[in-house]
C-alpha cells in the first residue's frame, strides 16, 4: 500500500488536473468504471462465496478500486460521479465461478479502457495514472480469470485497447 499511497499523493497534488474537456470526459468514464468495480467487489465479498486467499484477494481488490476512485475524484473535484446504482444479471453472485466470469468481463473492459486512455489523454500526468491503474486492473483480470476457469489460465500477450465509446458501451449495461 505504500506504492498506492505514493500514487494517490501524486494524483491528488496540485499539479495534476484534467487539461481538456476530452481528458475530463475520460476521467469521468474511468471514475464511473471504478464505482462499478467498487460495487462489484463489495457484492462479491458479501456473497459469502469466497474464503481464504480468494476472500483476501477480493478485499484487496476492493481497496484498490477505492484508491483508484479517490485518485480520479481528486482530479475531477465536484464533477466526479457519485451515488450511482448498478445492476447485474440474475444469479451473478450465486457462485464463485459466476462472480469470476462477470469480474473477468468487467476487468477486460477496464483494462481495455485504461489502455485506450493512455493514448487518448492529453495530460501526461493523467496518462501515467491511467497506465498505473490499467496495470493494477490487469492483475485483477488475471485472478478473476483463474476464478472463472477454476484453474490457472494465461492472458493475452497484447490486451485490446478500447476507445472511450467502446468502454462506455461495455459499462453502460450495468448502470441502473
Amino acid at each position: 500500500l505504500v506504492a498506492g499511497g505514493g500514487v494517490l499523493a501524486s494524483v491528488t497534488g496540485t499539479g495534476l488536473a484534467a487539461s481538456t474537456a476530452g481528458d475530463t470526459d475520460i476521467a469521468k468514464l474511468a471514475a464511473t468504471a471504478e464505482l462499478l468495480a467498487i460495487d462489484f467487489y463489495t457484492k462479491a465479498l458479501k456473497s459469502g462465496k469466497f474464503s481464504g486467499a480468494e476472500q483476501a484477494y477480493m478485499a484487496a481488490a476492493l481497496q484498490n478500486e477505492n484508491d483508484h476512485y479517490k485518485a480520479l475524484a481528486g482530479v475531477l473535484g465536484k464533477a466526479a460521479p457519485k451515488g450511482l446504482m448498478f445492476t447485474y444479471p440474475t444469479g451473478t453472485f450465486a457462485s464463485a465461478k459466476r462472480i469470476g466470469a462477470l469480474g473477468q468481463a468487467l476487468e477486460t473492459a477496464f483494462v481495455g479502457a485504461y489502455l485506450g486512455a493512455v493514448t487518448a489523454l492529453k495530460s501526461n500526468d493523467l496518462k501515467g495514472v491511467a497506465a498505473q491503474i490499467g496495470n493494477n486492473e490487469s492483475r485483477h483480470l488475471a485472478i478473476l480469470s483463474n476464478i472463472a476457469a477454476g484453474s490457472i489460465v494465461s492472458g493475452p500477450s497484447f490486451p485490446k485497447a478500447l476507445t472511450a465509446a467502446q468502454a462506455t458501451k461495455a459499462v453502460t449495461p450495468f448502470v441502473a
